[in-house]
């Protein structure tokens, strides 16, 4: 269904296609770098609880830092969008 909406929508504009495309890989890599973020944080936190013996406390710890670099992200690209325009 989303492919087909890309498709129109590429259809649809002719000229500003790059544009588009440009837009789309934009905010799909915002998404991915977000998910990363806090995946990383998450086992990160994991492990060193492992190898501490500090359970849960570093895996709290870490994944809060994951959720404020995915924070980081939406800010960065915010800046960016301004900037833009």
């Amino acid at each position: 269904m989303l492919l087909k909406c890309v498709i129109f929508w590429v259809h649809f504009l002719g000229e500003d296609r790059k544009e588009l495309f440009r837009l789309v890989s934009k905010f799909s890599t915002v998404g991915l770098e977000m998910g990363f973020s806090v995946v990383i944080g998450l086992l990160m936190g994991i492990y060193l609880d492992r190898y501490l013996k500090t359970d849960p406390w570093m895996t709290i710890v870490f994944l809060l830092f994951g959720v404020i670099a995915a924070f980081r992200v939406i800010i960065r690209v915010a800046k960016e969008s301004q900037q833009e325009e």
